[in-house]
């Protein structure tokens, strides 16, 4: 009597092996469907090279260098459209834009030298990935031509 049922569920177990095994795909693309499979997450860092070296002051117009980076983390070859700019109060002024194509799990470095606008105060430096929607930022004050 006991042998009935180890046998049947031998049956049941090979039975589900081989319907799991003919149609894994399904069943795989059935629970990434539902979010119950792990996936691999696409991304894009960008960030400032040497942050904590950030200009925080400059005379007026004097130019200020940086780097950002931008590492493709999409699984893919990405076009970046990115933009630098300089924003006051009552201005926002581009000084930089470009396109470029970095590989999947590359890196790409831009060195900027911009110049601050002339009005003495505080000025954010923007640098944006338009097409990702992200952006890094930093303020530098300017300050007052020095009197002679």
């Amino acid at each position: 009597m006991k042998a009935k049922y180890v046998i049947a569920g031998i049956i049941v177990v090979a039975g589900l092996f081989i319907f799991f095994n003919l149609n894994s795909t399904f069943l795989y693309n059935e629970l990434s469907t539902l979010d119950l499979v792990p996936k691999s997450e696409r991304l894009t860092e960008l960030y400032f090279n040497d942050s904590a070296n950030l200009p925080a002051s400059a005379q007026s117009n004097q130019a200020i260098q940086f780097a950002f980076v931008i590492h493709n983390l999409e699984a893919a070859d990405y076009r970046y459209i990115y933009q630098v700019s300089i924003i006051t109060v009552n201005t926002h002024y581009i000084v930089d834009r470009g396109e470029v194509v970095v590989k999947n799990n590359q890196y790409y470095v831009r060195n900027e030298r911009v110049r601050l606008l002339s009005p003495p105060g505080k000025q954010e430096v923007l640098v944006e990935l338009v097409n990702k929607h992200e952006s890094i930022d930093f303020y530098c004050s300017v300050l007052p031509k020095k009197q002679q």
